[in-house]
């Protein structure tokens, strides 16, 4: 079981790396502002589940 919780960490750890890096590209391209950045929680959910399962052909329209 604790293999698992570490390789589940590790992921979880490299999407907050990327949210980071989300976060930091969204700020440069508006001006330093966050106003309207998707919340964590959100690109959580599209990174781990979404694009999992998803239909590739559906993957940028935005639907589930």
């Amino acid at each position: 079981m604790s293999i698992t919780y570490e390789n589940q960490r590790v992921m979880f750890d490299v999407l907050v790396k990327r949210y980071k890096a989300y976060c930091d590209l969204y700020k440069l391209v508006n001006n330093g502002s966050l106003q309207g950045v998707t919340g964590f929680d959100d690109f959580y959910w599209r990174m781990t589940y979404i694009s999992k399962y998803q239909d590739v052909r559906n993957f940028g329209n935005g639907s589930v």
